[in-house]
């Protein structure tokens, strides 16, 4: 299936939200209302639709600054609505995976899947080990 559909991008507005949530969170400065805002925006999305939620956040994480991430998450974590979005999250992935939510996270970090395109199976020990022990 293409990334397109009737004209539009099927994941437009949610890989837009994780790109500008990512955003306001690897850069140097602090937090301020725009960046709660948009990681709003992205939690809302991935509560909505979990998997391309995660999906689109690993697609436009960036690395420039590592220790400012660190930080700008720690602060972002410390506003109510965040942290209450970011809960509900948690749990509404736990409650619709109970039993696949560990693969589908190895799957994710492991770039296995990724948003807007289908990826061939490669065969890795690491594959193999997660099959086998379930880690």
């Amino acid at each position: 299936m293409s990334e397109t559909e009737l004209g539009g991008s099927r994941f437009g507005r949610i890989n837009h939200n994780a790109y500008w949530a990512n955003a306001h969170l690897d850069t140097r400065f602090h937090i301020d209302a725009d960046m709660v805002d948009d990681n709003y925006n992205h939690l809302q999305d991935c509560i909505k639709h979990p998997t391309t939620g995660l999906l689109a956040a690993k697609k436009n994480r960036t690395y420039n600054y590592p220790d400012c991430y660190q930080r700008n998450f720690e602060e972002l974590m410390s506003v109510p609505k965040i942290k209450n979005s970011a809960d509900v999250f948690v749990d509404k992935f736990k409650k619709l995976y109970p039993k696949t939510g560990k693969a589908r996270n190895f799957l994710i970090n492991t770039d296995s899947i990724v948003l807007n395109y289908v990826k061939p199976i490669k065969k890795s020990l690491r594959r193999t080990l997660f099959r086998l022990l379930n880690i």
